[in-house]
């Protein structure tokens, strides 16, 4: 063997290290996704960014645990397809499809070289680029890019794998400082893009992982001090990632309690059961996240503090499984409308993603065959539409996401499967009501997408929620707890109280003489008579105006209003 030939050999990467990046970045990003939900523009409650590329990156992470193989080809490209399954939210699909760019280009390799690694950031780019309808600059397409072109310029100096990623993290780092100037809402709210940050992390996970073992970072329990990620010049951080994600606490259980809050004194007595725990206290509604191999004593803890609402229990081994066709199907997350007539194979399905008891039911009343949970703060999987769609026994299936973080999961959908599939552009509930009040049963497919699209012009929404932080949005400061409204996704109200930031919204929305309904559908907080209450005043405020109670039950939004 030459020097030379020595030489590559000390340079290549084989599938170990793949394992260990994807594993040891999933850990690590776990400790910092709190961090990176902190740099949402608006300061409503969603923290979708983190969380949903922390989940996405565990679902990679379980694939990479379990592959048994020598080729970083196979490797990479199971782990991809378990990241596309697992992604959630637009930030977790862009971020499944770096991964799958990256597979693409390690595919067909026992072992990889600087050179190849480099080609498959590329790669991963291009990807990413492709899933984004409209590109904009100043966000993780930008950051993507430039840590591209760090790793080629790495790689072109013949660095090792470490230099190569240090050198596209520098590279990250430096234009995710950037985003701040090139969109004028990051720099109002003085932050860098949370779905670069989040890039940038993962790298820095990478790095991580590459320097220790992976013996060492499954069973490392550090508690270190983790770096402010808020400011794009933040450095490495050295704290050690989360507990692991380990197959030992297979069921990913979640839930929300209505009672005490009590975040403290529940995740001391948590911790024992499992990793990956979250706990969420909010007035008297607390969001519990767990992975345990004992969903059972959780529930028993957690019924001292109240009553248990939207409880879901994930077999995380299996769904893995399953996605690689490893084993038989499992159950999902899909809440099936109960018993009625099935339809044949040459009706049209609908699934419409949604949140909160009530709004379930009026979505089956109005012809809905499936819902899948989710909504903010909660996007469903790729995996969970998917499975969605195989079970409507139809041929054409209409899908109604609701909320414009679910629009690109959605399109992940689309492209998997073999069936006909639309995506009516739903942004919001209120939408995708007035979506399926125009849907027609007797006529054709492509008329009804188009019906049902026009529909969503025909009606204004609002949301009513909380501000999670101090920060300015358009020149408004809004306090931490004050209550915002939201018109058609806009902040134009906010207020102390909740009822006059209510109102306030409501005469925003009924700007035309035309208007004629205002729809009010009340969250899991509100109790009916006050509800009662406050339709009463709207009633008294716009006598010529038609008002409709509905009990929505959605957690986050004290009210989800449309207007018509």
């Amino acid at each position: 063997m030459t020097k030379t030939e020595e030489h590559n050999l000390e340079l290549a990467i084989n599938a170990a290290d793949f394992q260990k990046m994807i594993v040891g970045a999933s850990y690590y990003f776990d400790r910092e996704k709190e961090a990176i939900n902190a740099l949402n523009v608006f300061p409503v409650p969603d923290g979708d960014t983190g969380t949903n590329m922390s989940l996405t990156l565990a679902a990679a992470a379980e694939a990479a645990l379990i592959y048994q193989g020598d080729a970083i080809g196979e490797i990479a490209v199971q782990t991809a397809s378990s990241a596309l399954m697992g992604a959630r939210g637009n930030s977790g699909v862009i971020l499944s499809q770096l991964l799958r760019g990256i597979a693409r280009g390690l595919q067909g390799k026992t072992v990889a070289y600087p050179d190849d690694l480099s080609k498959a950031f590329q790669y991963g780019v291009v990807y990413a680029y492709k899933a984004v309808s409209k590109p904009v600059e100043g966000t993780i397409l930008t950051v993507a890019r430039e840590t591209a072109r760090g790793a080629r310029s790495a790689a072109r100096s013949e660095a090792d794998l470490c230099g190569i990623i240090e050198t596209a993290i520098e590279s990250g780092r430096k234009a995710l400082a950037r985003t701040t100037e090139m969109l004028p809402a990051l720099k109002e709210a003085g932050v860098v893009d949370a779905g670069g940050m989040g890039l940038v992390v993962f790298l820095e996970g990478c790095l991580f992982a590459v320097q220790h073992a992976l013996g060492e970072i499954l069973t490392r329990k550090e508690t270190g001090e983790v770096k402010d990620k808020l400011s794009p010049s933040a450095g490495m951080t050295k704290a050690a990632p989360a507990e692991p994600l380990n197959l030992a606490y297979p069921y990913c259980t979640e839930f929300i309690i209505k009672g005490t809050p009590a975040a403290t004194e529940l995740k001391t007595r948590l911790e024992p059961l499992g990793d990956s725990l979250l706990v969420v206290d909010q007035d008297e509604i607390s969001k519990v996240h767990l992975h345990t191999a004992d969903p059972g004593a959780v529930l028993s803890i957690c019924l001292a503090y109240g009553s248990l609402h939207e409880i879901k229990i994930d077999n995380m081994a299996d769904q893995h499984h399953h996605a690689f066709n490893l084993q038989s199907p499992v159950e999902t997350v899909v809440t099936l409308s109960g018993p009625k007539k099935l339809k044949g194979k040459d009706e049209i399905g609908i699934i419409a993603i949604s949140f909160g008891e009530g709004n379930k039911e009026l979505f089956l009343s109005l012809g809905t065959d499936e819902i899948v949970f989710g909504g903010q703060t909660m996007n469903p999987r790729v995996e969970d539409l998917f499975e969605a769609v195989q079970r409507i026994p139809t041929d054409r299936v209409l899908i109604l996401p609701n909320n414009k973080n679910i629009q690109m999961v959605a399109q992940q959908v689309q492209k998997m499967c073999a069936k006909e599939v639309a995506i009516v552009g739903s942004r919001t509930i209120a939408q995708g009501f007035a979506a399926l009040l125009a849907f027609n049963p007797n006529v054709d497919f492509e008329t009804n997408v188009r019906t049902m699209e026009e529909s969503l012009k025909q009606v204004k929404s609002g949301e009513v929620t909380y501000a999670t932080r101090d920060t300015v949005v358009k020149g408004k400061e809004i306090a931490r707890g004050s209550y915002l409204g939201l018109y058609d996704g806009q902040l134009c109200s906010t207020g102390k109280e909740l009822t006059p930031t209510t109102l306030d919204l409501i005469a925003q929305m009924l700007d035309n003489e035309d208007d004629e309904l205002v729809t009010i559908l009340y969250g899991k907080e509100i109790l009916r008579n006050e509800a009662e209450d406050f339709a009463a005043t709207v009633e008294k405020n716009y006598p010529h105006v038609e008002v409709e109670l509905k009990y929505g039950g959605q957690p986050i939004y004290y009210y989800i209003l449309a207007v018509e």
